[in-house]
């Protein structure tokens, strides 16, 4: 994942609650990188920007530290499973709000069936998968 992380050349590694976190935190050590992370509503510290989002069994609330991301950031996304896309969506939509660019998405496994890559409608955006 370290390896994709570095092919879009990214400053900032924002890990998404709670298994994005795992290796989040991992590639941003090894890389030395800032390390962000997007928690549930009511996890963080300070003043925070939060959206809601729907799951496939309901809806959920994420949010993100106002002041942990600048604007002149480039941000890759890490998380363990990419299935509906939804709380990709909703990440990218908390890192919109900061102004900092989003180089890119790594998650370890895609769901593919569930066709969450159709919803995502930046172009600009790879997602990049690890083979498992």
């Amino acid at each position: 994942m370290s390896k994709e992380v570095i092919k879009l050349n990214a400053n900032t590694v924002v890990g998404i609650d709670s298994r994005g976190f795992i290796f989040a935190s991992a590639i941003a050590y090894k890389l030395k990188k800032k390390l962000v992370m997007i928690r549930k509503k009511g996890k963080l510290p300070g003043k925070t920007f939060y959206t809601s989002y729907k799951l496939e069994y309901g809806s959920n609330q994420l949010e993100i530290q106002s002041d942990m991301i600048k604007n002149s950031d480039n941000i890759v996304i890490v998380d363990d499973i990419f299935a509906t896309s939804g709380t990709i969506r909703a990440s990218m939509k908390l890192i919109k709000k900061t102004k900092a660019k989003i180089k890119g998405i790594v998650v370890l496994l895609e769901l593919s069936f569930l066709n969450g890559r159709s919803k995502i409608k930046n172009k600009l955006i790879s997602l990049n998968k690890v083979n498992t």
